[in-house]
């Protein structure tokens, strides 16, 4: 990843921990997994969307109809 964009990243993920800072109810590391998916694109979203279901092995059209069925 470029340099330039990670810190653009970083800043976005700063500027959500700030927001969510006000929810005391959430630990440090709920905070900073909300602002991680928060400060994403939806480029981001929908490739890290992607990669969960490849990791469950539902990647295909036919796979997730499979699963969707039973």
């Amino acid at each position: 990843m470029d340099i330039q964009i990670m810190k653009i990243k970083e800043k976005r993920i700063r500027r959500q921990m700030k927001r969510l800072a006000r929810f005391s109810s959430l630990s440090e590391d709920d905070q900073l997994m909300f602002a991680v998916s928060l400060a994403e694109t939806p480029d981001e979203r929908w490739e890290r969307n992607r990669q969960f279901l490849k990791s469950h092995g539902l990647s295909t059209r036919s796979a997730l109809k499979r699963f969707v069925s039973s």
